[in-house]
């Protein structure tokens, strides 16, 4: 059994923050209903795309879908329906009393806007827990700016400390605030469903991804308590050094050897033993200070070796150190495949798709094993399941709103 086999979640969400967030509680066993306009959400329209002949920029078959709806829409349901009509909206409000959850990250502001705010949703369902994603917030100077990813990475401090010194800041390579929001979304909703058990009441937790990209940068606000004002570093860290990426003869090799333990065991992996008592580095501080020093002697041993023979030596020596494994490299990453985190990506109707890979759960249970082991849903597929079973319409009923276009 899943854990949270059960619950009924309503995923109003788009792009990436919140599809990431209903997908964790999709994959984690709750009923995840993904509600999308009659024609079909526009991540379905948008490349790349995939489909029997795998993966393309451009369509190559009509069943080609965009690989993004494919991989952030597993083990949801798909339902349709026009949340600007009348009677859609009806509809959405009685599916609200049926449901748990209710995930959306539209602009803030949109939900009370179309008569679908957090008070209306508990008047009809007091139990009912709403999670709102949005860039700044429900309140604050600026609830209503627009934002993306990028900017969300330029007003938290991310890339204020991204890139070099003497360069223009850049943003990370990864989309961190778009992809760590969605974790603060689950654990509040989670910590709601338990607050409901003692209160019988529902929650509405209000995630901004500013907030939760600030909240990824405590080393920078201590340093910066003390008087040390950040600064970009590129691959360099200010609590100490060796912290860098280093050429081998064939790649790069990340290590971190900041404690004093691993800084000792480091000098005897690379046959420096004699520096143990220098004083030059004989604590964080004064590593710190010589920086440049520490990066040249690490740099002059790993250049000699290749990036296998680096690691795998400095890994036996118990010096943390790693490779930098590109996005290619990761897809045949032995680790990550036996993992769970290299999965087949399915397709509603073709099923497993060829040389199409995806990212696998990265929750793991012992007991009860969870993974994303259902394609995402084609348009409207269980219309006719889901409103009969929730809200107790026919066939004909069912019909009969498609052909008004309200689903």
């Amino acid at each position: 059994m899943k854990p949270l086999s059960g619950l009924i979640v309503l995923d109003l969400t788009r792009f990436l923050a919140g599809p990431y967030c209903t997908l964790l509680l999709g994959g984690l066993g709750a009923e995840v209903i993904k509600i999308e306009p009659p024609k079909g959400e526009d991540q379905r329209f948008r490349p790349p795309f995939a489909g029997p002949k795998g993966a393309s920029i451009k369509k190559q078959t009509e069943d080609d879908i965009g690989l993004s709806f494919l991989h952030r829409a597993r083990n949801k349901k798909g339902l349709t329906l026009n949340l600007r009509h009348p009677q859609g909206k009806e509809l959405f409000l009685r599916l609200c009393e049926k449901a748990d959850v209710v995930v959306e990250n539209f602009a803030a502001g949109t939900l009370d806007r179309m008569e679908l705010g957090f008070p209306v949703l508990q008047a009809r369902n007091p139990r009912l827990i709403l999670c709102s994603i949005s860039g700044f917030g429900q309140h604050g100077p600026r609830r209503e700016w627009r934002a993306y990813d990028p900017i969300i990475q330029a007003v938290s401090g991310i890339t204020s400390v991204t890139g070099y010194p003497d360069r223009d800041p850049v943003r990370c390579g990864a989309a961190v605030s778009d992809t760590t929001t969605p974790l603060y979304g689950v654990i509040g909703i989670l910590s709601a469903l338990q607050l409901r058990e003692k209160t019988g009441q529902g929650e509405w937790v209000d995630m901004s991804m500013q907030d939760g990209s600030f909240f990824l940068l405590p080393e920078i606000m201590e340093f910066l308590a003390a008087g040390d004002e950040p600064q970009r570093l590129a691959n360099a860290h200010v609590s100490g050094a060796p912290f860098n990426v280093y050429q081998a003869k064939d790649g790069h090799v990340s290590l971190c050897a900041v404690t004093q333990n691993d800084w000792r065991k480091l000098l005897v992996a690379i046959g420096r033993s004699e520096l143990k008592d220098d004083p030059r580095f004989s604590n964080l501080i004064n590593r710190h200070d010589q920086r440049a020093i520490i990066d040249q002697i690490v740099q002059e041993w790993i250049g000699q070796r290749t990036v296998t023979e680096a690691v795998e030596h400095l890994q036996k020596s118990q010096v943390p150190a790693g490779p930098v494994l590109s996005p290619t490299d990761l897809l045949q990453d032995e680790h990550l495949m036996a993992r769970g985190m290299i999965v087949d990506m399915l397709h509603p109707r073709v099923g497993p798709l060829p040389g199409v890979k995806g990212i696998g759960m990265p929750i793991k249970f012992t007991r009860n094993p969870v993974t994303f082991d259902q394609p995402a849903p084609e348009v409207g597929e269980h219309n006719e399941e889901l409103y009969e079973r929730l809200l107790g319409m026919d066939r004909s009923q069912v019909h009969a709103l498609k052909e008004q276009g309200i689903i």
